[in-house]
């Protein structure tokens, strides 16, 4: 491929001295004089997090994520003010730690200032205009937030506010920065850029109190491994270490409503010493909560915030998350505070816990997708309508610069997931370009530190936390792999890239190859679905076995090899013979203590799905379990879950023209969702994600059934 070359002077810099450390926020300023109104251009690329101010009003979060020694480069348009000053501030996150939502990879800043085709602002070790600061105002040693992300933000705020953001502040001893040495390519943006509108919630909220602290209640929450177990389970700060345990907190603090209150625009809301007033934004959203605040004497104030209610109060644990943080603010402070990180939440709780404070003007920033979609068929059914509308709610915010599968706990993009949010983004958008960076960031490493060779991640960027993966979702890879090119759109400049992936998978799924022919005693985590169905994983598992057939016939075509597709007929053939039990299939076989392979009873749903999906059943063939499946008379059957199970026969449904069955399981699925949050979840329960990527097809699959009926 022609490489990419976007900077012209501007060099990738960070301090010395901050290298490697954990939670580390830096500002880089640059100020050019121009002509009133002069457009400009922000070249910039940075890791892990960045945002852009410029001349005081927000201009740019990201960047689009990527592989491993690999940067996006993204471009934003800025204008000099109507004093001729071009004034821009650059905030970049270093977390320093390995998450599921991007690489670990040194932090740095790389931007350069182009008026004209001229750099007129660049960074450097030395010159260039742009000048560096460490925010200590951000509280470094912190709680990380789950597991798959990376720390909660606590700040410290003086008196003076926000004195960084000021018009014409410039650092008055800037630090000293070097450049970063690291192998990097850089790779152009290849998505649209956010959506970053503001939202206000409802008129109506509530107001309430926090009772005493009881320590009984902290000690009864579920002890989150990446807080309690740090660094056992995952980097971070240690809660012994940290500057104010908001985990436990929180934990022991019950919470108490004492009335209806009304948020009026303009008007402020006093909150004493533990008091606290609760926005409802009307529906789930994801991006930047903020409001302004001015404090009457020092101050600690939370936001704390969930998709939904439990108990009519705000859980900000339900999910396995932190959902919340914190400020101090001195006496006399008045800030308009915006959060550095995207959060996912309807209900946005400010409680000030020491102090007393006036909050105002509510609100969140939007961080999501803003592309024009494919509109509603004609005449659609208020109930359908209603959940196509929760299901392109939850594509914008899950569809952003790669598929993510829930923009709250891990922003972390999963295959699988992948390859559903990719048909929906097909269909309603006529294109797939998110697709498209979504494999590429897969395709350019030459491999991936810490997996098994030709093992791919299941997440990605992202680093296998304790070096774990699911070979079920390198399946997956291959079968995306094939859709894309045969489907929708690849470059075909990525064809040795791709033969090059697809082969490494294809060997590395030789190890596990028994007498057989099927594959045996997969390793690491071997994931069918959420349900009873992966408890039946070894030593030989059917689903597994059936979506290898499926993949080894995905990489005939990709790689032009039809001993590929020969094999697959072969595990077919095997899989029918030996799962095939009183009129479905079984989930698995397992060795007895003399080393036989030995067929057990369990059958799952999920494992029924499994088979219709990858081609080894059909409904002709296999007609009276079909049948039963279509009239959902599961018998004996193990549950499904809705993922990846229901999914599958919402889709086999449609297909196979059921489409009063599919209509009536999925309005009566996906309703009470739409209703509760505007957004479609990760499970049928309400304790996980209430906001998941994939379920970005069920608008998709609703045009399919409005398309059928017409």
């Amino acid at each position: 491929m022609t490489p990419y070359r976007p900077f012209a002077r501007a060099l990738p810099v960070w301090p010395q001295k901050l290298t490697g450390r954990m939670n580390t926020w830096l500002s880089f300023h640059a100020s050019v004089p121009l002509a009133a109104g002069r457009g400009a251009t922000l070249r910039l690329a940075a890791a892990q997090a960045y945002r852009v101010w410029v001349n005081g009003q927000l201009a740019g979060r990201g960047p689009a994520r990527t592989a491993h020694h690999h940067a996006r480069v993204d471009e934003w348009p800025v204008q000099a003010d109507a004093a001729g000053t071009l004034a821009v501030i650059i905030e970049v996150m270093g977390y320093g730690i390995p998450t599921f939502c991007s690489t670990h990879e040194p932090a740095f800043c790389c931007a350069e200032l182009i008026v004209g085709r001229r750099p007129v602002a660049w960074t450097a070790p030395r010159g260039g205009g742009f000048a560096a600061e460490q925010r200590t105002e951000r509280v470094q040693r912190a709680e990380r937030y789950s597991y798959q992300r990376a720390f909660i933000e606590g700040y410290r705020i003086g008196a003076a506010g926000l004195t960084w953001r000021a018009p014409g502040y410039a650092p008055a001893r800037p630090l000293a920065v070097a450049r970063v040495k690291h192998r990097r390519t850089w790779l152009a943006r290849g998505v649209a850029y956010p959506d970053l509108s503001v939202l206000s919630p409802r008129p109506a909220a509530v107001r309430g109190r926090a009772l005493p602290y009881r320590a009984a209640l902290a000690a009864k929450a579920q002890k989150f491994p990446n807080l309690f177990e740090v660094p056992k389970t995952c980097a971070g700060y240690p809660l012994d270490q940290v500057e104010w345990p908001l985990f436990q907190t929180l934990a022991g603090t019950p919470f108490r409503t004492t009335g209806p209150a009304r948020l009026r625009a303009g008007a402020a809301t006093p909150l004493r010493a533990k008091e606290w007033i609760r926005a409802d934004f009307g529906a789930d959203c994801t991006g930047f909560p903020a409001l302004r605040m001015k404090a009457a004497k020092a101050t600690r104030l939370l936001l704390v915030f969930d998709e939904i209610l439990v108990d009519d109060q705000v859980k900000f644990n339900r999910s396995g998350c932190v959902n919340a943080l914190w400020l101090e603010l001195a006496a006399g402070a008045e800030i308009d505070f915006e959060a550095f990180e995207p959060y996912t939440f309807r209900y946005l709780q400010v409680l000030v816990w020491t102090g007393a404070a006036e909050v105002s003007d509510l609100r969140l920033r939007h961080y999501i997708n803003g592309e024009a979609l494919r509109p509603a068929p004609a005449g659609l059914e208020p109930a359908a309508a209603q959940v196509r509308a929760a299901a392109l709610a939850t594509y914008r915010q899950n569809a952003l610069d790669i598929f993510m599968d829930c923009p709250a706990r891990e922003r972390a993009g999963w295959l699988c997931d992948s390859l559903f949010t990719a048909r929906a983004e097909w269909h309603l958008t006529g294109d797939n370009v998110i697709e498209r960076a979504f494999l590429e960031n897969y395709l350019v490493p030459p491999g991936f530190a810490g997996l098994p060779r030709g093992m791919v991640p299941m997440c990605y960027p992202a680093e296998p936390l304790q070096l774990q993966f699911i070979p079920n979702w390198a399946m997956f890879l291959v079968v995306q792999l094939d859709e894309a090119r045969r489907l929708r759109r690849l470059p075909s400049a990525w064809q040795p890239l791709v033969e090059r992936r697809v082969r490494g998978l294809v060997q590395y799924f030789r190890r596990f190859e028994n007498d057989l022919g099927l594959l045996e005693k997969l390793e690491s985590w071997v994931f069918v679905e959420w349900s009873k169905a992966n408890e039946f994983v070894q030593d030989v598992n059917f689903p597994s076995n059936m979506l290898y057939a499926m993949t080894l016939r995905a990489a005939a075509r990709l790689l032009n090899d039809p001993r590929l597709a020969a094999q697959a007929d072969r595990i077919d053939a095997t899989v029918r013979a030996m799962a095939w039990r009183d009129g479905r299939f079984v989930d698995n076989a397992v060795r007895d203590k003399q080393g036989r392979l030995a067929v057990t009873d369990h059958a799952s749903e999920a494992c029924q799905y499994y088979a219709f999906f990858t081609g080894l059943a059909s409904p002709r063939r296999e007609a009276a379990l079909w049948r039963r499946l279509v009239r959902a008379d599961y018998g004996t059957l193990y549950p499904a879950n809705v993922f990846v199970g229901k999914i599958m026969r919402f889709e086999l449904l449609i297909a196979n023209g059921e489409l009063a069955a599919a209509r009536r399981e999925l309005l009566k699925s996906y309703v009470p969702m739409a209703r509760a949050t505007g957004t479609l979840w990760e499970l049928f329960e309400k304790h996980v994600s209430c906001n998941h990527g994939f379920t970005s097809y069920i608008a998709m699959l609703i045009d399919q059934l409005a398309a059928a009926r017409r």
